[in-house]
């Protein structure tokens, strides 16, 4: 499928959104989460009140729970030292959180309560008090509902990845994100390099079939690039809602359910319809913007524990990476560590032919290729101690 004589392999990561737009990176995130959540507080187009409110509040309980279930242990220790003080970074390291509740919903242990004529509900085996499964997938659903929204809505306001795609982007290039926003495609929708039509690899359907015809119609018939998101996309939804994921499949949806318009520009010309609102009840008396959840969705939340049968489409698109990994003769990393904990993009680095050249620009690149030299011993790597948007405006220097 791909020819040895293919052009480069670009891989982004979270360091490229927030170069461009401020998104935040993972040590970043829950700060971030907390600043959505005194937005929604602040709302006054809510007259039956706001869920996501709650929900963060919720999240909140939680973690101060886990932080003082743990630090009970050191009730000895805090008596026999004066001044001490114990805090935690958890709020630094949602990626632990999440791992946590990962474990404990779909493959901790559980206590199971047996009582004559009694029903009782197990309890997953987890060192905390009186948590069934049931909060814990509400925790989770809450986490997966903030980071979607601080990742909707985001721009590339300064140009940055356009001044990057417009100079450096080659018709044989492939594109590779761990990113869930929509900045990749949005710039290269505005320079015209890229479709909804075939523009996402492993996920074609559309929500609303006539978008697809409408696009198509336009011009629009075959993207001329295409994106593998290997974590998900915050546009694609579940075609049945809450149905089970082996018989579901995931579907793009255009609609910006945020700002009840379109995820990209140009749509409202585009596509025959206005853009979708929420129906039910209580949304109906919303000004503007939906106040729901966004759970779940088909991606893989920021976990070490990458559950793929949560969203099984997503093993196409990773072969189909490993597949352009094996045939590249050059590698660009831009703001993508490949960290330790993430062993699954550590398997698509040992995909690559030895003769294969790297480059790895981001603040942290010595740290990055340090580790990449520690598994393996490609003979050509090179760094770019800088961020994306300072490498960009040195014309991508050994790009």
């Amino acid at each position: 499928m791909y020819g040895k004589n293919d052009g480069r392999v670009f891989v982004f990561g979270a360091g490229v959104s927030n170069a461009v737009a401020g998104a935040p990176v993972m040590k970043e995130l829950f700060s971030k989460m907390r600043e959505r959540y005194k937005y929604e507080k602040r709302r006054k187009d809510l007259p039956e009140g706001n869920n996501r409110v709650l929900w963060f509040e919720e999240i909140e309980e939680f973690m101060k729970k886990l932080e003082n279930e743990a630090k009970g242990r050191f009730n000895q220790i805090k008596k026999n030292e004066k001044n001490l003080q114990i805090k935690s970074n958890i709020r630094e390291n949602i990626e632990y959180l999440i791992t946590l509740l990962d474990i404990h919903t779909e493959h901790g242990s559980m206590f199971k309560f047996e009582q004559p004529g009694v029903d009782w509900d197990t309890y997953p085996f987890i060192p905390f008090d009186n948590i069934s499964r049931e909060e814990i997938r509400k925790i989770r659903s809450g986490l997966e509902t903030y980071l979607y929204l601080c990742l909707s809505n985001l721009e590339d306001e300064n140009g940055i990845l356009e001044k990057f795609f417009r100079k450096q982007l080659r018709p044989d290039d492939r594109l590779i994100t761990f990113n869930y926003d929509l900045l990749i495609e949005k710039t290269l929708w505005k320079i015209g390099q890229w479709s909804p039509v075939e523009g996402y690899a492993g996920v074609g359907q559309f929500e609303n079939e006539k978008d697809e015809k409408d696009l198509i119609k336009a011009g629009y018939r075959c993207s001329t690039h295409r994106i593998l998101k290997l974590h998900g996309s915050i546009n694609w939804e579940w075609e049945y809602g809450l149905g089970q994921p082996e018989i579901n499949n995931p579907i793009i949806v255009l609609d910006d359910r945020e700002k009840w318009g379109f995820s990209f520009s140009r749509l409202e010309k585009i596509l025959k319809r206005e853009p979708k609102q929420p129906s039910g009840r209580e949304e109906r008396s919303i000004s503007e913007g939906y106040a729901g959840s966004y759970s779940p969705l088909p991606w893989i939340l920021p976990s070490y524990v990458k559950v793929f049968s949560k969203a099984p489409f997503l093993v196409k698109i990773w072969r189909e990476a490993q597949r352009i990994f094996f045939q590249a003769k050059r590698l660009v990393l831009l703001g993508y560590s490949f960290p330790e904990v993430d062993s699954a993009s550590q398997v698509l680095l040992a995909s690559l032919p030895d003769d294969c050249s790297i480059l790895i620009v981001d603040l942290d690149a010595d740290k990055i290729k340090a580790r990449i030299d520690k598994l393996f011993h490609f003979p050509d790597v090179s760094v770019k101690s800088m961020r994306f948007e300072e490498w960009v405006k040195k014309d991508c220097l050994e790009i």
